[in-house]
C-alpha cells in the first residue's frame, strides 16, 4: 500500500483530481487507524488482564469502577455488533471515561508531586537520627562537583547537570533573590506564544505543590488523610519514631501513587484505541486480516474480565496475541506514510472537506492522530491559540504565581520554603554564566549550610548522582 499512498499524497500536492483523491486519502487513513486501534487494543486489553488476573499490582481497587465501564463498553461497541445510530451516543460516552481518567490522573500526579516535595525534607533531617555523620571537605567536593558538570562538552549535558546538582544543594539565598530568578525565568518566555507561558508555570507550580485539583480529596481519600499527616508534622522536633513514621509513610504513599498510575495509563490507552476505533469503525474500505484474530481475543478477555478475571488466560490465547507482532508494525508503518502527508493536505484541501462531504471524516482522522500519538493524555477539546505573551500577560501570570507561593511560604516550615525553592530551581533555565559563578554558588551553598546533617544529606545524594555517570 506504500506506493499507492505515496502517489495519492502526490497527486493532492499537485491538486490533481482532488474530489477523486482526497477521499481516498481520507479512507486510507480511517482504514489504516481501524486496524492500528483494533490490534492495539487487543494487545493492551490482554496485558492488562494479565495484571489484573495475577493481581500484579496491589492497588485494583482504585480503579474497579472505570475498568468495569471499560470492559462495559468493550462489549457494547466491539462485540454486540456496530450500529451507526449509537455511534455518536457511544463515542460520549467513551470520551465521559476518558475525562475521567485524566481527571483522576491529574490528583494522582498532584500527590505525587507532595510526596517529591517531602521526600526532600525527610532526607535532609535523616541524618540527625544517624550515630555518626560522614565530614566532607567542601572544596574538595566543589570540584568534585565541577569536573562532574564539565566531563562532557554537550551544553545541553552540562545544563541538564547543573540543574540536577542545584535541586539537590542546600538552598541559602533569600526569597528576594528566589523571586528575582523565578521572575527572569517566565520573562525569557515574552514574545512567545501563551500556550509556551502556561506549560512553564504548570511545571513550576507542580514542583511547588500549588497544583492541587478540587476533586483530589474526593478521589483519593485515603492519600488525601495521609497528606495531611505528613503536611501537619513537626519537622523541626521530630522524634526518631515520628521521623521513621513519616518517612516510611511518604515512602509507601509514593509506591501506591506509582502503581494507582501504571493501571490508570494502561486504561487510559485501552480507552483511546477504543474511542478511535469507535470513530472508524464503519469507514474502513478494506478487509483486514486480522479481524477475527482479534475479536476473538477480545471477546475472551472481556469475558473472562465480566466474570471476575479469576482465572489466568490459555496459552492458546496468548499463542494468538504473538501472531499480532507483525500486524502493528506493518500498521504503524502505513500511519506513518499517511500522517507525513497530513499537513500538506490539510493545508492545501482542507477547506475543500465541507464540498466534498468530508468533514466528518476530515474530523475523525485529527482526533484519532491525538488519540494513538504520543500524548496519551492530549486534551482533544483544547483550543489552539495564537497569542503572544506580552508584558502584560507575563506581569500578570508572575503577580498570581508570587501571591500563592507568599501565601504557602507564611504557612509552612522552613525546611519546606527550602526544599520548594529547589524544586523549582531545577526547573529554571540555567542562570549562570560561567564555571566560576556555577562553582562560587556550589561552595556557598554548602559553606552557608550550618545544619550538618542537611548538608550531609546532599553530600550523599550528589555523590551517587555523580557515581551513576
Amino acid at each position: 500500500m506504500s506506493l499507492s499512498v505515496n502517489q495519492l499524497l502526490k497527486n493532492i500536492r499537485d491538486n490533481k483530481e482532488i474530489e477523486v483523491y482526497l477521499p481516498q486519502y481520507m479512507n486510507y487513513s480511517l482504514s489504516a487507524y481501524y486496524r492500528y486501534s483494533f490490534v492495539d487494543l487487543t494487545m493492551k486489553y490482554v496485558m492488562l488482564y494479565e495484571v489484573i488476573s495475577e493481581k500484579h499490582n496491589k492497588q485494583i481497587d482504585q480503579v474497579e469502577d472505570i475498568l468495569k465501564q471499560v470492559n462495559q463498553l468493550v462489549k457494547e461497541t466491539m462485540l454486540d455488533g456496530f450500529d451507526e445510530s449509537n455511534r455518536v451516543t457511544k463515542v460520549e460516552e467513551i470520551d465521559a471515561v476518558r475525562q475521567e481518567i485524566m481527571s483522576r490522573m491529574k490528583s494522582i500526579t498532584a500527590y505525587a508531586d507532595i510526596m517529591q516535595l517531602y521526600e526532600y525534607v525527610l532526607n535532609r533531617i535523616e541524618d540527625k537520627y544517624a550515630d555518626e555523620i560522614e565530614e566532607f571537605d567542601v572544596d574538595v567536593f566543589t570540584g568534585e562537583i565541577i569536573n562532574y558538570i564539565f566531563s562532557n562538552n554537550d551544553n545541553v549535558i552540562i545544563n541538564t547537570k547543573v540543574q540536577e546538582i542545584i535541586g539537590q544543594l542546600p538552598v541559602r539565598m533569600t526569597k528576594t533573590k528566589y523571586y528575582d530568578l523565578l521572575k527572569d525565568s517566565i520573562s525569557i518566555y515574552k514574545g512567545s506564544e501563551r500556550s509556551s507561558v502556561d506549560g512553564y508555570l504548570y511545571m513550576i507550580k507542580s514542583a511547588t505543590t500549588l497544583e492541587r485539583p478540587k476533586e483530589m480529596k474526593k478521589q483519593f481519600p485515603e492519600l488525601y488523610k495521609a497528606v495531611t499527616q505528613i503536611e501537619s508534622a513537626d519537622f523541626k522536633n521530630l522524634t526518631k519514631p515520628e521521623f521513621y513514621r513519616l518517612n516510611g509513610m511518604v515512602q509507601d504513599r509514593a509506591i501506591d501513587l506509582l502503581e494507582i498510575s501504571d493501571l490508570y495509563m494502561q486504561l487510559q490507552e485501552i480507552v483511546n484505541c477504543l474511542y478511535a476505533y469507535n470513530l472508524t469503525v464503519g469507514y474502513q474500505n478494506a478487509e483486514m486480516k486480522e479481524e477475527t484474530l482479534c475479536k476473538e481475543l477480545v471477546a475472551h478477555v472481556n469475558a473472562c474480565f465480566l466474570e471476575g478475571a479469576e482465572k489466568e488466560l490459555e496459552k492458546k490465547e496468548m499463542d494468538k496475541l504473538s501472531k499480532l507482532e507483525g500486524a502493528m508494525e506493518s500498521s504503524m508503518q502505513e500511519i506513518a506514510l499517511l500522517e507525513g502527508g497530513y499537513e500538506d493536505v490539510m493545508t492545501m484541501s482542507g477547506k475543500k472537506l465541507k464540498s466534498l462531504m468530508l468533514d466528518t471524516q476530515g474530523a475523525c482522522v485529527t482526533t484519532c492522530m491525538k488519540l494513538l500519538g504520543n500524548s496519551m493524555f492530549v486534551d482533544l477539546n483544547a483550543k489552539v491559540s495564537t497569542k503572544l505573551a506580552d508584558d502584560a500577560y507575563i506581569e500578570k501570570v508572575t503577580t498570581a504565581l508570587f501571591k500563592n507561593l507568599a501565601k504557602m511560604f507564611d504557612k509552612v516550615p522552613q525546611c519546606v520554603v527550602r526544599a520548594v525553592m529547589a524544586s523549582t530551581l531545577n526547573k529554571m533555565p540555567v542562570f549562570f554564566n560561567n564555571s566560576d559563578e556555577i562553582s562560587e554558588y556550589v561552595a556557598n551553598s554548602l559553606n552557608q549550610c550550618k545544619d550538618e546533617a542537611e548538608k550531609n544529606a546532599c553530600y550523599s545524594i550528589i555523590k551517587d548522582i555523580m557515581s551513576e555517570e
